[in-house]
């Protein structure tokens, strides 16, 4: 595998963003140090949990082969069955420090990219430090029995709530699917142009089917977006890209948008109390900004809501901020060029909206 080179990864960014600027200084002096020595953990780790996955292949292959003499063929589906349930059994445990490990890594990487903004960055990952056996497993499920820093939730009673108004907001306005379950984490916030914002990553899943074929399906998988402005919305406007949601805006003396740009009413639905406001709102560079947004992202199904003094948005998209793979060196410029890259996406679509009489000369 080519090396990473920190000078082509953090340079390639240019100087079009004042956060860029001390891009190459932050890696040098902060993020390589401490991602070294993080990944020095992450070959311990490995080596202790290919050993261990090893010595219990061979022993529980032992056991299988004495089975086999003991019943013959007829037995074999089962020990192959409860050969392979042994196997994920008693070497998981050896893994789950992995999964510590990346969370720790975006921790560091995205949350160095957020800082370069100005913002703070949580994970909201649980803390999985320290477990490594099912000694220290049950300890740790003692201790973190029934605590909000838990990512999965239940749609109950007892549901832990989102760490942003959004989720709220857009269940509200009928703007997400139905679900059983939900899943926050990467949480990014802060203030641009004077203005409070919000980000979180949020994961909803449904049981579907028969007791006998129950499975679980993904409804709604992306980013919830949600910015508190200092002066209050007019009326409310909720936009969509066509098809699927338009059933949801005729209510509440809501009536169809006629953008500025005719083409771009092919690709959206926007309903709005204030048809006035709401064209002034979405603007064709506008438009285009929350176009590039699902193009960056690779994502989907953009919709949203201004009302009041917020705006909150949307957006379908596969996982996002994971600074990279666990399963490569950690030690790699090219993480954080790219959660920089992502934070500077955040920044466009803020300061697309952003740029009302109140805020002109904060950018």
């Amino acid at each position: 595998m080519v090396k990473s080179d920190p000078m082509h990864d953090l340079l390639a960014l240019g100087s079009g963003r004042a956060e860029y600027v001390g891009a190459l200084q932050t890696w040098t002096r902060h993020l390589a140090p401490i991602l070294a020595e993080m990944e020095q953990t992450r070959r311990d780790t490995i080596r202790r949990a290919q050993k261990r996955t090893l010595r219990t292949g061979l022993f529980l292959a032992g056991l299988a082969l004495l089975a086999f003499m003991a019943f013959g063929s007829i037995g074999l589906p089962f020990i192959l069955f409860f050969g392979v349930v042994a196997l994920l059994g008693g070497t998981a445990l050896a893994w789950l420090p992995l999964a510590g490990l990346k969370s720790q890594t975006k921790q560091v990487v995205v949350g160095a990219a957020a800082q370069a903004f100005g913002f703070d960055y949580k994970t909201l990952h649980p803390d999985f430090s320290g477990v490594s056996d099912w000694r220290s497993a049950r300890g740790w499920l003692r201790r973190n029995s029934g605590k909000s820093r838990l990512t999965w939730t239940a749609a109950g009673a007892g549901a832990q709530p989102c760490p942003t108004p959004a989720f709220e907001t857009l269940k509200q306005s009928t703007l997400l699917p139905g679900y059983d379950s939900c899943r926050f984490e990467d949480l990014v916030e802060g203030t641009r142009a004077g203005a409070r914002f919000s980000l979180v990553e949020c994961c909803l899943t449904e049981e579907r089917g028969s007791e006998k074929n129950r499975r679980t399906v993904t409804t709604f998988q992306g980013l919830l977006f949600h910015i508190a402005f200092p002066d209050r919305f007019l009326g409310r406007t909720l936009i969509a890209r066509r098809g699927g949601w338009k059933r949801l805006f005729r209510r509440d003396g809501l009536k169809k948008v006629s953008l500025v740009a005719p083409e771009l009413e092919d690709h959206f639905d926007i309903y709005s109390t204030d048809q006035v406001e709401a064209r002034a709102l979405l603007s064709p560079d506008r438009m285009e900004r929350l176009v590039a947004l699902e193009r960056h992202f690779k994502g989907g199904k953009l919709r949203g809501v201004f009302e009041d003094d917020h705006l909150t948005l949307a957006l379908e998209a596969k996982n996002q901020f994971e600074a990279g793979s666990i399963w490569t060196s950690l030690n790699e410029s090219g993480r954080f060029a790219s959660a920089l890259v992502e934070m500077a996406l955040v920044c466009d679509l803020l300061d697309g909206f952003l740029t009302r009489e109140w805020v002109r000369g904060k950018l």
